[in-house]
């Protein structure tokens, strides 16, 4: 169970066109739900949110990720370090199941590869658009749907501004499971009870 977000939500830009690289024209938005997101219907490119498409997905989000960094771009207008789009995220069509909202989730990270999970920080996201466009208000939730059937509960917990922008505090519930426990000691003999700091051992590659 999760709580309400620090970061404030946000959508940046609505049906923006990218030209991506096998795809061609896109439609999508972009926004922020405490990472930066590229939104994209996957019916427009005729992709099933399924398992068995998890490597298309993955590759066509880094697609799209990369074309849309280099054609659109991200300013958060409030954390000046902001500037990239992180990731990609796939948003299934709205339905309605046992009177709650509904809708697939799936996000691309890089360098290609899926969470399992339907990410709290793109629901925050996809809240915002739907938010942006008149679809959901305060108080209302969305059910996101991860590609191996998982749930996160996304409530907007209030409308605010950024930098005079519309945006949303959101808030996100879910559900884990304990897959084992560990026990940390500490020898009273140990000379480095506090642990030790080098500098960076990494080699450099060259």
């Amino acid at each position: 169970m999760f709580g309400p977000s620090s970061a404030k939500s946000f959508a940046a830009q609505l049906d923006a066109i990218v030209d991506v690289p096998g795809l061609g024209k896109t439609t999508v938005d972009t926004a922020y739900g405490g990472d930066s997101f590229v939104v994209v219907d996957p019916d427009q490119l005729g992709l099933a949110l399924i398992p068995e498409n998890a490597r298309t997905i993955a590759e066509t989000g880094i697609r799209i990720t990369n074309a849309a960094n280099e054609q659109l771009g991200f300013l958060h207008p409030e954390d000046t370090g902001w500037n990239h789009i992180s990731f990609c995220l796939f948003a299934g069509p709205l339905y309605r199941e046992d009177e709650r909202l509904k809708a697939r989730s799936v996000v691309a990270i890089q360098p290609g590869k899926l969470d399992r999970s339907p990410t709290g920080t793109a629901l925050s996201a996809r809240m915002a658009l739907l938010n942006a466009r008149g679809v959901l208000a305060k108080g209302d939730t969305l059910t996101a749907v991860s590609i191996i059937g998982s749930e996160f509960v996304g409530t907007i917990v209030d409308e605010t501004t950024v930098a005079g922008q519309k945006a949303i505090v959101p808030s996100i519930s879910g559900r884990a499971w304990i897959t084992g426990t560990s026990q940390l000691m500490l020898d009273p003999a140990d000379p480095w009870p506090g642990g030790y700091k080098l500098s960076d051992t990494w080699p450099t590659i060259k």
